[in-house]
């Protein structure tokens, strides 16, 4: 094992090559997050590269590290959804607990912005018609994503994928007293307070990411981000909104409707 630098706390030693949990073999490490470790993998049953997210070395035992894991387990099994990556394996019962996903080859939102600038009205808008009915998916399950934001979406082909699952929790579910799940500057002022988990607060997430790719805002934004959850729009309607926003870009046919 060695030792992260940035919080001093053990990390996999494992080098490139090396057998990893499940069968699959280390490309590269992606990311050390406080109880698990993200990594480039390559599978040789799929044969293809995927993602490899474990415990550290030091939380292997601890249940909120398994927690983390099943929280994402719970949101990808059994997903159709093309904006969001599929669960290849459940390792969360191993000795070193695991799972494994579908690689989303591609920038983040975040680095194609600060690499290539703002967005458009209308490809802002065409952005958040493709995330939508990804959050939708999660929400028909009874689940919210709770940390939508540029760095959790790959643009794969130039189409938004939506990824990490470490914070989704069933709607309705209390969050940690006094510890808001999410990201400050994107978690609603409700979730932030620490209320029940509800779609709302994935709708204002939702705002506040689609401002940030276009460094302003437009009607069905400011809708998005009132501090007020009841007067947030409902999903037919923002997707009715952003599908007229999008113009030419417009993602689905004129005759359907949300």
């Amino acid at each position: 094992m060695n030792v992260d630098t940035e919080d001093g706390l053990p990390v996999w030693d494992w080098a490139e090559g090396c057998e990893l949990p499940g069968g699959v073999f280390a490309l590269d490490r992606l990311g050390v997050g406080h109880r698990c470790e993200t990594w480039l993998v390559w599978s040789a049953d799929l044969w293809c590269p995927a993602v490899l997210k474990a415990a550290r070395p030091h939380q292997i035992q601890h249940p909120r590290a398994v927690k983390t894991l099943r929280r994402e387990t719970t949101a990808l099994a059994g997903n159709h959804h093309p904006a969001l990556p599929r669960l290849l394996a459940d390792g969360t019962d191993d000795a070193i607990p695991h799972l494994m996903v579908e690689y989303v080859d591609g920038p983040t939102l975040a680095d194609e912005l600060e690499d290539n600038g703002v967005l458009t009205v209308e490809e802002t808008a065409l952005l958040g018609a493709q995330l939508l009915p990804a959050l939708m998916a999660l929400h028909h399950r009874g689940l919210a994503h709770l940390d939508v934001k540029p760095e959790n979406v790959v643009l794969r082909d130039a189409r938004p994928i939506l990824i990490d699952f470490g914070t989704a929790r069933r709607l309705g579910s209390e969050q940690p007293a006094g510890h808001p799940v999410g990201t400050i500057g994107y978690a609603s002022p409700e979730q932030e307070a620490c209320a029940p988990v509800s779609i709302a607060m994935d709708l204002f997430s939702l705002g506040q990411t689609l401002i940030e790719a276009a460094k302003e805002s437009f009607p069905i934004l400011d809708r998005l981000i009132e501090p007020d959850p009841r007067h947030r729009p409902t999903t037919p309607d923002i997707l009715t909104a952003l599908a007229e926003a999008s113009g030419e870009l417009r993602p689905w046919p004129e005759w359907l409707r949300a």
